[in-house]
């Protein structure tokens, strides 16, 4: 698998092919796309939990990119600038399943637990003892449905800071906030999960 750098990392030749692309080369295009669709992917999952709506997503974030190319000035790494769209798409995606759920629970006066891995997260289950390994998928299970659970700005916090491991200045460019805001978000989404948790990892 190529390795996808960082979205704030620089690339010498994303210069030509961002050019070549907003001059209508689909192929450039395409080039990046091969280049990016590792971290916009990773990110979808992430965010979103369920890996054939992640691959929807990131299409989509692709094809937003492409047709808003245009309007990219350089001021950010292309890296940065999808990723911003990527997130911009899961956040609109959860919003569009929440207004679903909500009408679909209103007409049939009830419904199941949820969408099908649609709160959950890829927490690594890496137990190395046999005889840890139900209690630690159990608490792999409660911290992806409890990260499911955060409203999306929270969400979005613990995904890029804690998981994915972005630096707080890469964040903040992403989100378009100041670091400040970055750091008070963050530290409101970990209370936050930290609540949500609660008396349930065992």
């Amino acid at each position: 698998m190529t390795r996808t750098p960082p979205p704030g990392v620089a690339n010498a030749g994303d210069a030509d092919l961002i050019r070549r692309a907003q001059g209508g080369d689909s192929d450039a295009f395409g080039q990046l796309v091969v280049k990016y669709q590792d971290l916009v992917y990773n990110v979808v999952y992430r965010m979103l939990g369920n890996a054939a709506d992640a691959a929807d997503i990131a299409q989509e974030a692709f094809v937003k990119g492409w047709r808003a190319l245009g309007s990219f000035e350089g001021r950010a790494q292309f890296g940065t600038w999808i990723y911003r769209i990527a997130i911009n798409c899961c956040i609109s995606d959860r919003r569009g399943a929440k207004r679903r759920k909500a009408t679909s629970l209103n007409s049939s006066g009830g419904g199941d637990d949820g969408e099908e891995g649609g709160g959950r997260l890829d927490v690594a289950d890496e137990s190395p003892e046999p005889g840890e390994r139900v209690v630690e998928s159990e608490n792999v299970r409660l911290v992806q449905d409890a990260i499911g659970s955060l409203e999306h700005e929270f969400r979005t916090m613990i995904v890029l800071r804690d998981l994915e491991g972005r630096p707080y200045e890469e964040i903040a460019e992403v989100l378009d906030v100041p670091v400040g805001t970055v750091r008070s978000r963050l530290h409101r989404a970990r209370q936050a999960l930290k609540d949500a948790l609660k008396g349930k990892v065992l």
